[in-house]
């Protein structure tokens, strides 16, 4: 009897969920004509804003600053970034070396981190000190409308990073220091020269018959080594840049904006939203001229 009274009891307030769902779906079938228009409509739109809408295509450089600290190139690239939203053509194309009609072609400049890349030049520590160059790698994520702007924003890139004046003042003495070292190292080899000419063929023995002076053949390896590192040195200095490109803009066929599946699942949820608040509005229509009819 208890049972029967406590189920009776908490029976209203539990939810039918098959009630709830013919509910649903009688709703929708009795205004299938009004969703049906509105998602056909949606749909339609969809299409055109996908027909007219420019395709944005995205590519990626990596690339690697011979001077310019970490945080410093990423602001560097942000600026440009920023004339770009602030739509200053005219500025953007002047520090990227391009027309401002391939500026307005690009819709994004986005500067990723920096992680600093430590060299040591190897040599002998005997006579020299080991230099250590420091170079920063970088990337930029760049979109724009038509895939042949990407080389000229590359080569843009390059030009603003290599023309900033902190950059040319370190690329500056890194190659003199260079050439510098170069000379050293040319006048420790005239030295070891003479001191092997004229020492050729000499021993001298100190106590405990330890020798203080070597052979000729341990003053040619000296030199041999001495030698080989000018050469290291001369290819730094030839092949170093200011800015190096490690990865180039790729241009791919396939655009990243407007998103295809987006802009349907957009245009499908706002025109079941609008279709649903149009059933709304025609459904109080019809309850407000029933009433007025009854009176």
């Amino acid at each position: 009897m208890v049972k029967e009274f406590h189920d009776h009891q908490t029976a209203p307030d539990e939810i039918d969920l098959v009630q709830v769902f013919v509910k649903v779906v009688d709703f929708f079938r009795n205004n299938l004509k009004v969703f049906l228009a509105f998602n056909l409509v949606g749909i339609a739109l969809g299409l055109i804003y996908l027909k007219l809408k420019p395709p944005v295509y995205e590519s990626k450089l990596i690339g690697e600053c011979h001077s310019i600290p970490d945080s410093r190139s990423v602001d560097l690239l942000t600026d440009l970034d920023n004339l770009r939203v602030n739509e200053d053509w005219k500025l953007l194309s002047k520090h990227l070396k391009i027309s401002e009609q391939e500026a307005k072609q690009i819709t994004r400049i986005e500067p990723l981190s920096n992680i600093a890349i430590e060299k040591q030049t190897k040599g002998l520590d005997d006579y020299l000190l080991p230099t250590l160059q420091i170079s920063y790698t970088f990337g930029v994520i760049a979109r724009v409308k038509d895939n042949a702007v990407l080389p000229k924003l590359q080569n843009g890139i390059v030009h603003y990073l290599s023309s900033n004046e902190f950059s040319q003042l370190r690329y500056s003495r890194f190659y003199n220091n260079g050439n510098t070292l170069k000379d050293f190292i040319h006048k420790e080899i005239k030295k070891l020269d003479s001191v092997n000419t004229a020492f050729a063929d000499k021993v001298v023995s100190g106590k405990n018959n330890v020798t203080s002076m070597t052979s000729p053949g341990d003053y040619k390896t000296i030199v041999i080594d001495l030698m080989g590192r000018i050469i290291d040195i001369e290819d730094q200095l030839k092949f170093s840049k200011p800015v190096t490109i490690i990865q180039p803009f790729m241009p791919f066929k396939n655009p990243v904006a407007p998103n295809m599946v987006f802009v349907g699942l957009i245009a499908l949820g706002v025109s079941n939203f609008l279709a649903l608040v149009a059933v709304i509005i025609l459904s109080l229509g019809k309850t407000y001229r029933k009433k007025k009819s009854q009176i």
